[in-house]
C-alpha cells in the first residue's frame, strides 16, 4: 500500500505494469482495509485517491481475470464530469466480489445510460450521489427507469445526512452499506433476475 502512495512512476499504467500480481481476494481485502483505515482517519484524502485510482485501473488491466456472476453489467451512475471517489470505491468493491459493473457519468446527459438500458436490458441500476444538488436530477430520471421495471438502488451523502430524502424516491432501495448492497445483488442473481 505504501508503495502505491509514494510511487515515483510516471503513469498509473507504468505502476500497474511493475506491480505484483494480486488475486481478486487480495484486492477485495485491501479495499476493506483502506475503508477501515479511512474511517479511523489514518489515511489522507490524497492517499485514498491514489489507492483507489490504482485499484480501479488494476481491476481493468489484463493482470486480473474475473469470472463474473452476472452477464449484463450493472450500471453504476453518478452526477459528475470526473470519476467520483464513491463511484470508484463502489465499482472496485463490487468488481472484487465478481459482479460485472459499468460506470456512467450523468453530468451532461443520460443518453449513454438510456442507450445501454435499451440495448442490454439490465434488471437493476445503482446511483451514488455526492451532493444535495443531484437529488433533483435523480428525481427527474427515476420515473423513466420505473417504467422499465428496473430495481433502483440509491445511496450517497445526501441520504446519510437527511434520511427524509428517501421518502421522495418510493420503490427505490437504500442499502445501509456496500455489504448489504452486495448481499441484495447476490439474492437478485440467485433468483435469476440478472
Amino acid at each position: 500500500m505504501e508503495r502505491i502512495i509514494t510511487s515515483k512512476y510516471n503513469s498509473i499504467d507504468e505502476l500497474i505494469e511493475n506491480s505484483a500480481t494480486y488475486s481478486i481476494e487480495e484486492i477485495h481485502n485491501l479495499i476493506e482495509y483502506i475503508i477501515e483505515e479511512w474511517k479511523l482517519n489514518k489515511l489522507t484524502a490524497v492517499a485514498i485517491y491514489a489507492l483507489f485510482n490504482f485499484l480501479y485501473n488494476y481491476l481493468n488491466s489484463p493482470k486480473i481475470k474475473i469470472n463474473f456472476k452476472n452477464r449484463i453489467p450493472i450500471p453504476i451512475c453518478y452526477f459528475s464530469s470526473f470519476l467520483l471517489m464513491s463511484a470508484s470505491i463502489l465499482y472496485s468493491y463490487l468488481k472484487t466480489l465478481s459482479f460485472s459493473v459499468k460506470l456512467f457519468s450523468l453530468d451532461q446527459t443520460e443518453k449513454q445510460l438510456i442507450t445501454f438500458i435499451e440495448k442490454e436490458n439490465p434488471s437493476l441500476i445503482i446511483f451514488t450521489l455526492s451532493q444535495f444538488i443531484h437529488v433533483d436530477a435523480l428525481k427527474k430520471l427515476i420515473p423513466s427507469l420505473h417504467k422499465r421495471n428496473l430495481k433502483i438502488f440509491i445511496g450517497g451523502i445526501p441520504f446519510s445526512y437527511d434520511e427524509s430524502l428517501k421518502n421522495e424516491f418510493p420503490n427505490c432501495i437504500f442499502p445501509q452499506n456496500k455489504k448489504e448492497l452486495s448481499l441484495k445483488l447476490t439474492q437478485i442473481i440467485k433468483e435469476g433476475k440478472m
